[in-house]
């Protein structure tokens, strides 16, 4: 039988301690990506894991959660604290970071905790690409359940934790490069190839990109994502994607790793055979040698139910028949802000969206769409300056097939990083084409963003946010003012 999210056995393995550096860990910002899976698996692990009090109020919910499984709010204690980890964002107070550049207190960033903790677990899974990461790994929660994996991801799965400490042998790591955004790091912060000090089991590639800040060219992505690979003892590639595509010759110019493919042409190692949605759930049917099984995926999009196949391979890759991965991915109901919905209001269903990229902007737009017959009004919200403006025509391109999109402030660490690489606002402006992109004019007398996208949507539309920070907290506006204008009849 499945295990449902959250109902996970409570015995432990122990076969390696905690690293001494990360035995009472400081995590600045528990908001930024990536951090909250990490602080509350250590917590269940048993190291004494502290975050900073937040200033900012909106975010309680999560604050909550983490408290729940044992993390503490309070600041760095020298003598205490044996490490800071840092998250990339600009919330470390400046007495932290003095901490830190005097050498009093050890900073590392989220990728290297994470490859010390993947050396405490006899079997490692990565999930690694420049974008698209989230729901491949969160399946691979549910596919791997007959081994109880543990994880640390970016993003939850929903009904879940972003962190869990599993009884098994098995521990899921998210090294999405959005886990590694950094622009404003501390002084003393360089690039770390991605998995740098990792050596998995299975290491899953579900894209490769360009993904500025952490990757301005494909080039750069495929040298990191090729030497993550030749390190892992399997590597399980999407073929349907160009750069896994490149990968894959890349690979298998010289000895290296067991290759899995998987994807929907003939000659891949696990075939999608077949995949049709019902306007409610996908019907997934994948073959893998002389074994086939369906798995109904309640998930939007093309994208999302193909990543749940790429979960299904790694599971077959680690030696789990497809009934068991079959049986596991039954438990499987999304990813959280990950085209989930936030309600209706005045006929109009409003969702959120967490994607970032380009590729993954169009991917959920187009799983929008596949969830109403009207129009799909989004909010937007550009995460980063460097990105916003390196990936402006991508990101004008992909915005465009929705009907409007109404464009929020750039969500960026401090001004200083605009200095170096422009204004995103005025990036995408400038590659704008047609009137479906709407800028809100700021004054007194001018609608705000929730009640403009509103006004732009007619009963049987969609309106979906999009973002990460304002994009987040806009879902109730968005819901009030719907009831405003189209009061329920």
């Amino acid at each position: 039988m499945s295990t449902a999210p959250g109902e996970r056995t409570a015995q432990r393995r122990r076969p390696v301690p905690i690293p001494d550096l990360l035995a009472a860990p400081h995590i600045p910002d528990p908001h930024s990506p990536g951090m909250a899976g990490l602080a509350s698996y250590l917590a269940r692990r048993g190291a004494r894991v502290t975050v900073a009090p937040q200033e900012d109020g909106r975010r309680s919910d999560l604050l909550r959660r983490l408290g729940r499984t044992g993390v503490t709010l309070q600041q760095a204690v020298p003598g205490t604290t044996t490490s800071l980890i840092w998250g990339g964002d600009d919330a470390a107070v400046p007495e932290v970071l003095d901490l830190t550049v005097s050498g009093v207190l050890p900073s590392l960033g989220y990728s290297r905790a994470v490859e010390l903790l993947a050396g405490t677990a006899p079997t490692a899974v990565a999930v690694v690409g420049s974008h698209t990461v989230a729901t491949a790994a969160a399946a691979l929660t549910c596919a791997l359940a007959a081994r109880d994996p543990g994880w640390i991801l970016d993003a939850a799965p929903i009904g879940d934790a972003p962190g869990y400490d599993g009884s098994g042998d098995v521990l899921v790591v998210d090294l999405t490069p959005d886990c590694a955004l950094h622009e404003a790091p501390p002084p003393d912060r360089k690039h770390r190839p991605l998995g740098a000090g990792l050596r998995p089991a299975v290491t899953l590639v579900t894209a490769v990109d360009a993904a500025p800040p952490t990757f301005k060219t494909r080039e750069e992505v495929l040298d990191d994502i090729e030497a993550l690979a030749r390190r892992s003892a399997s590597v399980v590639v999407w073929t349907g994607q160009p750069g896994c595509a490149e990968l894959l010759e890349r690979l298998r110019r010289s000895p290296g790793p067991k290759v899995v493919t998987v994807g929907r042409g003939a000659g891949t190692d696990v075939q999608v055979l077949r995949l049709l949605w019902s306007g409610e759930d996908h019907l997934l049917t994948i073959q893998a040698g002389a074994e086939r099984s369906t798995v109904t995926v309640p998930v939007a999009g093309t994208t999302a139910a193909l990543g749940v196949a790429a979960a299904a391979a790694v599971g077959w890759a680690l030696g789990l028949s497809l009934a068991d991965v079959a049986d596991g991915l039954g438990a499987y109901s999304g990813v959280e802000r990950s085209l989930t919905r936030l309600g209706r209001a005045g006929g109009v269903d409003v969702m959120e969206s967490r994607a970032q990229h380009p590729e993954e902007i169009a991917a959920d737009l187009q799983g929008a769409r596949m969830c109403t017959e009207g129009a799909v009004i989004a909010v937007y919200e550009p995460v980063g300056h460097l990105r916003t403006c390196a990936l402006a025509e991508q990101i004008t391109e992909a915005v465009s097939a929705a009907d409007h999109t109404v464009l929020l402030p750039v969500y960026s660490t401090p001004a200083r990083s605009r200095r170096h690489c422009g204004n995103g606002i005025e990036a995408l402006v400038g590659t704008r084409s047609g009137d479906t992109l709407v800028i809100p004019e700021s004054g007194p007398n001018q609608a705000d963003p929730a009640s403009l996208a509103a006004s732009l949507a007619q009963r049987g539309d969609l309106i979906i946010t999009i973002g990460r920070d304002s994009a987040c907290r806009i879902g109730p506006s968005l819901l009030a003012a719907l009831d405003r204008l189209r009061p329920a009849q």
